[in-house]
């Protein structure tokens, strides 16, 4: 009732809507408001609006709705397919989803087809502080892949994949700017994402190049595969971690200039944060990550 209300601004559409009398449906708001001690609606005219405690609230109420939708459709779905279906959610951080999964998404597919497999790339508290929380049985997802350092993860998950940072930037500007040393970085447009663990100055700085005054251009874009596609478009110079790089690479959208001043990064990692042994789909999905990225290192 109250959705509705919130959603047309109007107790006399919502009463239409709901089949209801509009001093049913003003009274069971009413109701509601002193349940919460708040005014969810102002009366303007012949209609409401919300109010800011009201418009929080309705944006709550939309999203336990879309979730409750959501679930009711999957469970129509099994039962319609007439057997059980396995659902695995996987978390990882967006870049790592854009630039690794997406390239090697259909042979995900192709080897597990009988998996529902759900991707949640919209970043999480474990890829922001590289902290894993305590095992949990109701874990936000089956698998995930996380991102940090080998003194917080090597105990507790899979490694994946280990990274270094170089500068990498489209063969066009390569060839047009004549990149031959370290030096002339600083006289090109430099590309770089605010979370990255390695910095353009600490990367000049051990090349014993002068930063103080900072590059003649510089951009920041974020997340990650923003800052790529950038450089691959020949905006400018990123520096970059090679697991995120390497399908420019080799498809030859990117170079480096100076792989032998690469510096290392952290570590990618397959880690199941419930508490409970992983079913079997979900195993043969860490089996397949770990597969699909080769011998670690």
């Amino acid at each position: 009732m109250f959705e509705a209300a919130a959603r047309a601004s109007s107790f006399q559409s919502a009463a239409e809507e709901l089949n209801l009398t509009p001093s049913a449906v003003s009274h069971q708001i009413r109701l509601l408001e002193d349940i919460l001690g708040v005014r969810l609606f102002d009366r303007v005219g012949r209609g409401v609006t919300l109010t800011p405690e009201g418009a929080e609230y309705a944006r709550a109420v939309r999203q336990s709705i879309r979730r409750l939708r959501a679930a009711t459709s999957d469970i129509r779905a099994r039962g319609k397919a007439g057997a059980h279906i396995e659902v695995v959610r996987i978390e990882m951080p967006p870049s790592f989803a854009h630039c690794w999964l997406l390239p090697r998404l259909h042979g995900l597919l192709a080897a597990l087809p009988e998996v529902d497999i759900r991707v949640n790339a919209q970043g999480s508290h474990l890829q922001g502080d590289r902290i894993p929380l305590q095992l949990s049985a109701d874990a936000p997802a089956d698998l995930q892949i996380v991102y940090g350092d080998r003194d917080i993860w090597e105990d507790r998950a899979q490694l994946l994949l280990s990274e270094v940072f170089q500068p990498y930037c489209a063969p066009a500007v390569l060839q047009r700017h004549g990149i031959d040393a370290p030096e002339k970085l600083p006289m090109r447009m430099l590309v770089s994402t605010a979370q990255n663990v390695v910095t353009w100055d600490e990367w000049l700085q051990l090349q014993g190049i002068e930063t103080d005054h900072g590059p003649l251009g510089a951009i920041q874009m974020d997340p990650s595969h923003l800052a790529i596609g950038a450089a691959a478009n020949g905006v400018g110079i990123v520096l970059e971690s090679s697991v995120l790089v390497d399908q420019q690479v080799a498809d030859g959208t990117l170079v480096a200039p100076f792989p032998q001043l690469s510096r290392p990064g952290v570590s990618y990692w397959v880690y199941t944060p419930s508490g409970s042994r992983p079913r079997a789909c979900v195993e043969a999905i860490r089996d397949w990550f770990v597969a699909a990225a080769g011998p670690a290192i």
